[in-house]
């Protein structure tokens, strides 16, 4: 990979790290938001339910005390007993019972507050069941039931009454309509389907919020808080029973009755606070991350500029170093030894002359290719080699070069891969005419396996405290066409012992 590569994946990086940190956040605020909305609906659901609980608790005992009360003056006085009615109205009233009665051992009513024209028997009411079955003095409360005196729903509170060997005698009754019940409940508003459960012992509906009808067949046994040695309190999420739709659930019993106040809080309106911050947070989420991509995205864009200038810049560089300074440099080389020759040998001086400006117009040329970007045909083995003697310097100015090509691998090369090893080529000769001080040079380009290998070594005073100075920009180059060639460049070089530079590439990069 590239180092430019490699900086556009670090900034993508970064900003995906920014991403997820931002995104981590957002979730965290998010969950933050909705844990508080559910706590914020579990608080208010126990502490309502809290309450309703100890209300319940206290109208049941009321309404127990006076059962018993009333009980004692039946047991005491029968005949004087609607007197003592009478006498509890008020109490009766505010706890809004509807009917007091009482029946025999064989279950036929002996006395109604309300007018009955003749004794009703009871026997096969399930609450007269339940108090013969316990054979204890508990309060039994019923489900509601249709009162064949009251002809209305209502609760039946049950007490047995008991002759001298404690044994079953009758029962005293008050009936309490389930509205009277959900007169309470309907003043506490949850939404539109929030709703108050008040559920016996056995998981019968005894009242709730929205009318009784719909839970008539239902039972909540088997929920939290029904059973007595479950704990007495708490709270779950679920589906109701009745109408199936799903709330925050709050439940207390009450401390001496075996009953169970259930406060239900509709999820989506008790979700509602968390939804109002959710909305923001995530748009807020999906703004910062759409500015922090264009960022991203500004930035590698400006990467990839930079990198296209230093790019061009090197491939000037390349160019001009490599192809026309070289050319005009051994252009140089060549007049140098024509005027000298031109005391001794004219004639010699002449044709070096003349190579000259042929050389000057081939370096002419090439400039003029690359101002106007024109693309050169492949290099037949006649040019390439035309080119490399071009590099050469002239007899008995230099080093004395010996040349190893093989055509086959010339006739593969592709033309940018061809003007590269030429321009390495020219460097490296360069290097070693100017600095080498070499008496012979070789220079080979052979294929070595699936890679191509160009190799230029000479005998000369190899690398010494001058190597870096000397060799540095001309191996930069040549570094620089051996990683577009997606080779690698080799220098090795010891004082005194001559210098070996190697490029190998696969020809079919």
């Amino acid at each position: 990979m590239t180092a430019h590569g490699r900086f556009r994946l670090e900034i993508l990086a970064g900003c995906g790290v920014l991403a997820l940190a931002l995104w981590g956040l957002i979730a965290m605020l998010v969950y933050q938001a909705y844990q508080q909305s559910v706590d914020g609906a579990v608080s208010e659901g126990r502490n309502l339910a809290r309450t309703l609980a100890e209300y319940q608790d206290s109208s049941t005992r009321a309404i127990d005390l006076s059962l018993r009360q009333l009980r004692e003056h039946w047991l005491r006085d029968p005949a004087g007993f609607d007197r003592a009615v009478a006498q509890h109205e008020e109490y009766l009233k505010q706890e809004r019972v509807i009917q007091v009665a009482v029946m025999d051992r064989d279950d036929w009513s002996r006395y109604s507050r309300l007018p009955q024209r003749e004794p009703i028997n009871f026997s096969d009411r399930e609450y007269i069941q339940a108090v013969k079955r316990r054979g204890t003095d508990e309060l039994v409360i019923s489900e509601p039931v249709m009162g064949r005196i009251t002809k209305q729903w209502a609760i039946q509170y049950v007490r047995p009454l008991l002759d001298a060997e404690q044994r079953y005698a009758g029962a005293i009754v008050v009936a309490v309509p389930p509205p009277a019940l959900e007169l309470v409940l309907r003043d506490i508003d949850l939404g539109p389907h929030g709703i108050i459960l008040l559920a016996r012992g056995d998981g019968a509906i005894l009242a709730r919020t929205g009318g009784l009808e719909p839970a008539r067949d239902v039972t909540l046994a088997g929920w939290p808080g029904i059973d007595a040695s479950g704990p007495s309190s708490g709270h779950f999420r679920g589906a109701s029973r009745v109408d199936g739709l799903e709330r925050f659930f709050a439940y207390r019993r009450l401390s001496n009755y075996p009953l169970t106040v259930y406060v239900g809080l509709d999820v989506d309106a008790a979700l509602a606070p968390y939804h109002r911050n959710r909305n923001p947070l995530l748009a807020g989420g999906v703004l910062a991350t759409v500015l922090l991509a264009a960022v991203a995205l500004l930035w590698v864009a400006r990467a990839e500029e930079r990198a296209r200038f230093a790019g061009e810049r090197e491939r000037l560089m390349l160019e001009l170093h490599d192809s026309s300074i070289q050319s005009i440099y051994a252009i140089g080389l060549t007049l140098e030894a024509a005027r000298r020759r031109l005391g001794s040998d004219p004639a010699q001086a002449e044709r070096s002359i003349a190579d000259a400006g042929a050389n000057l117009n081939l370096v002419i040329q090439d400039l003029r290719a690359f101002i106007t970007a024109e693309r050169r045909a492949p290099y037949s083995e006649s040019e390439f080699m035309a080119e490399v003697r071009r590099m050469l310097p002239p007899a008995g100015e230099g080093p004395r070069f010996s040349v190893e090509i093989d055509p086959v691998v010339v006739a593969g090369l592709k033309p940018q891969q061809a003007v590269h090893l030429l321009r390495i080529a020219r460097e490296a000769i360069s290097n070693v005419v100017r600095h080498a001080g070499a008496r012979a040079a070789r220079l080979s380009l052979q294929r070595q396996g699936e890679r191509v290998r160009l190799e230029i070594s000479d005998d000369g005073v190899g690398l010494g405290a001058q190597a870096d100075e000397r060799h540095g920009m001309g191996l930069h180059h040549i570094e620089a066409r051996a990683r577009k060639l997606r080779g690698r460049a080799q220098l090795e070089g010891t004082p005194n012992r001559g210098t070996r530079i190697a490029v190998e590439f696969p020809q079919r990069a």
